[in-house]
């Protein structure tokens, strides 16, 4: 079992220039400066079809919402991950269920923020909303 308390603090926190070498006698190296994320996007080849194409909406989600591009794509490659459990696996007998709970989160948080208006607030913006799909049928 691993010694944890080998590693200084600094070492997980990603804001050090350190190498030392273990007590199994591997050598550690770790070339981290102040805001560089620990591990980079990596390649994706290891992923399913279905897993790219999620991996996609959730990020094209996220733009639209206004998030970054670089921070939509880690969004979109964790949230995967976690319902998933990473990339495709070799062999037969290897699958399990997908964990739905990530998805279902976002549901949640979105109707709640919707539940937590008034009742005129809501008749307004459907109001506006059904104006504006009037108008853009209108002018196709």
């Amino acid at each position: 079992m691993t010694s944890w308390s080998f590693f200084p603090l600094s070492f997980f926190l990603g804001k050090t220039q350190w190498e030392g070498t273990g007590c199994n006698g591997y050598t550690l190296k770790a070339h981290l400066k102040l805001n560089q994320k620990a591990m980079p996007q990596g390649d994706k080849s290891a992923y399913t079809d279905k897993q790219k194409r999620q991996a996609e909406h959730i990020e094209e989600s996220y733009e639209k919402r206004g998030v970054p591009e670089e921070e939509a794509e880690s969004r979109a490659w964790a949230t995967v991950n976690k319902v998933s459990g990473g990339g495709k696996k070799s062999g037969s007998g290897r699958g399990h269920a997908e964990n739905k709970e990530p998805e279902k989160k976002g549901g949640r948080k979105g109707g709640a923020a919707s539940a937590a208006r008034t009742p005129e607030e809501r008749s307004a913006s459907a109001k506006k909303a059904a104006a504006t799909r009037k108008k853009n049928a209108a002018a196709s």
